[in-house]
């Protein structure tokens, strides 16, 4: 679904009734716990993290190439470095695929099998559309982010600054192939700073967007409608907050770049 040309700023725009919402545990009463401590080696400078419905697990990817599964409690099942990339991104695809974003001057996604987390398959992220760049080619500017919207069957990866959602269009009949970009939502008139992922929410049908607070205070999520609308702006926990994911029980977890993973429930 392409997104309406000439929408208002999405902050002028008619709010989101109340029911509407992603159900997000961030409040004075929610509780945090840190199952991934701060100075763990399995996942350095964590910077992505999504939860698997068909395994009830957490895969977590870093900055350095080191991907974890762990479970909801924290306990690693498995990890592995792949090459040192600079992952700044996961979700899971279609029938339980994992796919991992690389942040570089042309990003890629890469397949990894979940079982042995080996690279399967790896996939060239367009960075223009129309012939205009709409993903950042300066250092740590770049692709920052990936989710997976089942009802499209279709990614989404977002860049940092400026902040934009660039919906993709994956050959994933492929080993290798280009991740085509088939539209680009601005989110300038939204995102404050700079965005550090996206999340897609199956009970609201919303994108949850997080920004971190870059060691400043706290971070932030802001949930869009697919048109890019804004409903909500909410704080989360943690110094550098890089990935969101939710597990669907009303939990939350945060791949907090100063170290470790953080576990928030209501």
């Amino acid at each position: 679904m392409p997104f309406p040309p000439g929408l208002p700023p999405a902050h002028s725009r008619a709010s989101i009734p109340r029911q509407e919402r992603a159900q997000l545990p961030f409040g004075p009463a929610a509780k945090v716990t840190q199952v991934l401590p701060a100075d763990s080696k399995v996942v350095k400078e964590p910077s992505g993290i999504a939860f698997h419905a068909g395994r009830g697990t957490l895969f977590v990817v870093g900055d350095q190439g080191d991907v974890a599964e762990l479970t909801r409690e924290g306990k690693v099942l498995r990890r592995a470095n792949v090459d040192g990339h600079n992952f700044e991104g996961v979700t899971v695809g279609p029938n339980g695929r994992l796919f991992a974003l690389e942040e570089k001057k042309t990003p890629i996604i890469y397949e990894l099998d979940p079982d042995s987390l080996k690279v399967k398959a790896e996939y060239e992220v367009d960075t223009k559309r129309h012939g205009e760049r709409i993903i950042g080619n300066a250092h740590n500017k770049s692709a920052e982010g990936l989710c997976y919207v089942p009802e499209q069957n279709a990614f989404y990866c977002v860049n940092q600054q400026p902040p934009r959602l660039v919906k993709l269009d994956v050959p994933l009949d492929k080993k290798n192939g280009k991740a085509k970009a088939v539209d680009v939502l601005e989110l300038s008139d939204v995102v404050q700073h700079q965005a550090s992922d996206v999340t897609y929410d199956r009970a609201s049908g919303h994108f949850l967007i997080t920004e971190s607070s870059g060691g400043k205070g706290q971070g932030s999520v802001y949930e869009l409608t697919r048109d890019g609308q804004l409903v909500s702006k909410t704080s989360v926990p943690g110094e550098r907050a890089e990935g969101l994911a939710l597990d669907g029980f009303g939990g939350a977890f945060i791949a907090d770049d100063a170290g470790g993973v953080l576990r928030v429930d209501p």
